[in-house]
């Protein structure tokens, strides 16, 4: 089946009708993100010690003793380009702007007026100083925030590097990629000395325990041991390629640590001044900042493979050993998919051949899951750590049936021929390779839902059967009428009575589970390249080669939907929990939602960059995205998990604005707060009644009329243990204003000054009614109670019934009438339909016998005229129920 070529082609529009925002998904946070390429900062506070990262637009700050996470900055305006500490203040900058925070909390900024970027930041006391990269050195007042000095450096010295000597008072020592260095006094913006030359650009600067002793390290790898007082080298080391960090231990070894841009640390003893252990691979890629705690025998390491490690020195033992650490991908997610039902984990597998466990509530249980002792391999064969790692994974599946017993996660890898198992009770890699019988690489993978059966698709159109428990082969799905080409999905169901597999040949096989052969097969005039299937609904999904997704029913083997839309390859997409969605994400960086039952698209929005996958929420809270060229998971809350969203169809000519991704402070795209649903297009109002005909209820919480049908029973229950304490009674002289609420009379007396005051109790000019009985005599006289149901509506239930029994009682029951009348309006009208039976029911309790004493009284004629009104009602609701029931149940028959 074909879509009609007015739907597949899709046309773009002169003026397309915008959506300002997502209706459903609003940006939540991102997972994933530790640290980049900027130099880490660590403080010591009393014998704790907390280390701040630089994750592009925000910082973490961690506690070292278990790398706890702390908080997480509000997101600049520009990328956060270098980071200083100093007295429990962060000094970060990003672009012309420095910026102090206080756990977390911007109270300070300095500078932002030029087209300059800030590349290293520096504290001096109440100064703060910058390196910039229009090669001028600029320092701040931190106090006033006015700038205190500029020093611009000539052609022939271009700054790379800045740090302050020990000792050195008023002192700045800078580096240049021509290999010098000046001392600057910065207070009178003169510079002091000027060394020669070390023959390479200076690439960092560390100041070691002996004052006036400087680590140089230069691009072609050297570093050099300077006196800068007497201007002599005392040492110089070698490594390969750019050293980028060096640090010192400052407890009673004697030890430099150097990193360089290949992610090895090279460890020197400086009392023999050899080489003790050189740490190979200790990151993948440029180490950023390597710092040994004071006076602790342990090493931290940050590189820009988005990762931060402790390494510990044992006594006597050059060789340091993992300690604790923090780490994500260091090359973006291909693929993700929620693990679990309680949705608080999800499988990520990445380009970087890791396959990871990231826990949505609690970062710091986010691991890699291990393939071995791969690192103490590549040192003994002296080989790359890339090289013993398992291929980029491509596809991977689970069960948890049995995850406590044997392996329950497959995964499939590029260009090879056996699946792996792997553990997630263990968190590692099984022992069991599922080698495909053909010697056809394995594209797609599925894992039954017992948890003892695996099921591997291979290139060449064979479904291979294994035992997950023992890895033995069981079954083969082929023969002549199975798939002729690649496999590229697989499902089973529920109950091992189906397998369903898709392929590049245009079929979707059903298959029986226990003999290996095709039940039926439905054919497509276009290659399917993935599948999901709804186990609870048997609904299979299908993403096909010419942007349509095709709904399958199992049972009935029937295209019951088609979706249109998609300008450009489909990338991923996933069925809501409860099957009544489908999202999906392509090329054209889109991300759309549509209703199954309506067969509609009702939500569309467009990201920066392109998802390259996507899972819901098993409950139904979270989409959880991950896009092209980002190391991060992105999590997006569904709005209608805590806000009544009234969803329409979207036309195809509507589009979306651009949304940008969530941030990793947890909140909203703007920082603040989870904003209300928008409404698109028109405005929503909510009718009082939809027409005439309709019984309505009142808005009012349930509570207002159940507790006045119960109050007696409340006050009982309520009835205090102990005698109530008097209240402090009011001044004498304050009138109060007549009703159940205990209000003072504060308006000014006119007549005062008019009249001769008198003290006598003037009868004829005292109103004992309340405001209840007098909007009950206006309804009365207008004939419209409208404005007294809503008074009435306005009081408590405890209120309502000391207004009940305080209603004036003459001869000819004047003010009960008029409230029955007021029922009978509301009964006639058809609204409030709840509140008029609470009323009723409590004022026939309170007056029934007043009532009954007065048969002459017209208020009997009245209350016949209810009882009507009350069975016309209920005739016609009880008959539309009565319809809707035998509907029902001829439906079900």
């Amino acid at each position: 089946m074909v879509a009609p070529e007015d739907k597949r082609q899709k046309i773009e529009h002169d003026n397309p009708k915008g959506i300002a925002r997502s209706r459903v998904f609003q940006p939540f946070r991102a997972l994933g993100y530790i640290t980049d390429d900027i130099p880490f900062v660590v403080e010591t506070r009393g014998q704790d010690f907390f280390l701040t990262t630089s994750v592009g637009y925000n910082f973490q700050t961690y506690s070292m003793d278990k790398m706890r996470l702390l908080f997480v900055s509000p997101r600049t305006p520009k990328r956060i380009t270098a980071m200083a500490a100093a007295a429990g203040i962060t000094y970060i900058a990003y672009g012309s702007t420095i910026a102090g925070y206080k756990r977390g909390k911007e109270f300070v900024k300095l500078g932002g007026d030029g087209d300059y970027i800030i590349l290293q930041i520096l504290v001096l006391g109440q100064h703060i100083a910058s390196l910039c990269d229009d090669n001028v050195l600029r320092m701040w007042n931190i106090v006033d925030g006015d700038l205190y000095t500029e020093i611009e450096f000539g052609a022939t010295f271009t700054a790379t590097k800045m740090i302050h000597p020990l000792t050195y008072l008023n002192k700045i020592l800078v580096g240049s990629a021509q290999g010098s260095m000046q001392i600057w006094n910065v207070r009178i913006s003169k510079m002091i000395y000027e060394f020669q030359s070390f023959g390479s650009a200076i690439s960092c600067l560390e100041q070691s325990p002996v004052v006036d002793v400087i680590a140089i390290g230069l691009l072609d790898g050297r570093t050099v041991l300077h006196n800068i007082r007497m201007d002599e080298k005392i040492d110089t080391v070698h490594q390969a390629d750019r050293v980028t960090a060096i640090t010192f231990r400052t407890d009673e070894e004697q030890m430099m640590a150097t990193a360089n841009m290949h992610g090895d640390v090279a460890l020197w003893d400086l009392s023999t001044r050899k080489l003790a252990h050189n740490m190979k691979a200790a990151h993948n890629g440029l180490i950023s900042s390597v710092a040994f705690l004071n006076n602790q025998p342990i090493l931290v390491t940050a590189g820009a493979d988005n990762a931060v490690t402790q390494w510990i020195f044992e006594k006597l033992n050059s060789v340091p050993l993992p300690l604790r650490g923090r780490s994500g991908h260091y090359a973006p997610p291909a693929k993700i998919k929620y693990y679990g039902d309680d949705g608080k984990t999800i499988l990520s597998a990445g380009r970087d051949q890791a396959l990871r466990w990231f826990s949505t509530f609690q970062d710091a249980q986010s691991v890699e899951l291990s393939q071995g002792s791969i690192a103490k391999k590549a040192k003994a064969r002296d080989v790359s750590l890339e090289s013993l790692k398992l291929p980029i994974i491509t596809d991977f599946a689970f069960e948890k049936a049995k995850e406590k017993e044997w392996a329950n996660v497959l995964t499939a890898h590029m260009n090879d021929i056996g699946a792996r198992t792997w553990s997630t009770k263990n968190k590692a890699l099984s022992d069991h390779t599922l080698l495909s019988i053909d010697k056809s690489i394995i594209k797609a993978v599925s894992v039954s839902a017992c948890g003892n059966f695996g099921f591997a698709g291979c290139a060449s159109g064979q479904i291979e059967m294994f035992n997950m428990q023992s890895g033995l082969h069981r079954r083969t799905f082929g023969g002549p009428n199975g798939h002729k080409k690649a496999i590229t999905g697989l499902a089973s169901d529920a109950t091992n009575r189906h397998l369903i597999s898709v392929s590049v040949d245009r079929t979707v096989k059903i298959w029986d589970f226990q003999k290996g052969e095709v039940l039926h097969t439905i054919s497509l005039e276009t290659p399917i390249v993935g599948l999901q299937f709804h186990k609870d609904n048997n609904l299979l999904a299908v993403a096909c080669d010419d942007l349509g997704i095709r709904v399958i029913d199992i049972e009935t083997q029937k295209i019951v939907r088609e979706f249109w839309g998609h300008r450009n390859r489909i990338t991923d997409f996933c069925f809501s929990p409860d099957g009544r969605w489908i999202v999906s994400a392509s090329l054209d960086a889109t991300v759309r939602t549509w209703d199954l039952p309506s067969s509609t698209m009702v939500d569309i929005f467009k990201v920066e960059d392109v998802v390259s996958s996507l899972t819901f929420s098993p409950t139904g809270d979270f989409l959880a995205t991950t896009h092209v060229g980002n190391l991060g998971i992105f999590l997006w809350a569904n709005r209608l998990q805590f806000a009544n969203i009234s969803l329409r169809s979207i036309a195809d000519d509507e589009v979306s604005e651009v949304l940008a991704l969530p941030s990793l402070e947890g909140l909203g795209d703007e920082g603040t707060e989870l904003a209300p649903p928008l409404s698109l297009g028109e405005e929503l109002g909510t009718a009082e009644q939809l027409t005439e005909q309709m019984i309505t209820l009142s808005l009012e919480p349930r509570a207002k009329w159940q507790n006045l049908l119960n109050l007696d029973t409340i006050k009982k229950r309520n009835k205090p243990k102990e005698a109530p304490k008097a209240p402090e009674q009011a001044p004498f002289f304050l009138p109060t204003v007549a009703g159940p609420k205990a209000r003072f009379d504060l308006s000014e007396d006119k007549s005062i000054g008019s009249e001769k005051d008198t003290h006598r109790l003037q009868f004829s000019k005292l109103d004992m009614r309340t405001e209840f009985c007098k909007k009950l005599e206006s309804g009365h006289k207008s004939n419209d109670y409208t404005e007294f149901v809503a008074y009435a509506k306005s009081l408590s239930p405890s209120n309502m019934d000391v207004e009940l029994r305080t209603m004036p009682v003459d001869g000819d029951l004047t003010y009960l009438n008029h409230f029955i009348d007021a029922i009978l309006f509301m009964l006639r009208s058809r609204k409030n339909f709840e509140m008029a039976q609470a009323w009723l029911n409590a004022f026939l309790g309170i007056h029934g016998d007043l009532m009954i004493a007065n048969s002459e009284n017209p208020i009997h004629a009245k209350l016949s005229e209810v009882l009507s009104a009350q069975n016309d009602e209920f005739g016609r609701l009880s008959s539309q129920i009565h319809y809707g029931l035998c509907l029902i149940d001829f439906a079900r028959k």
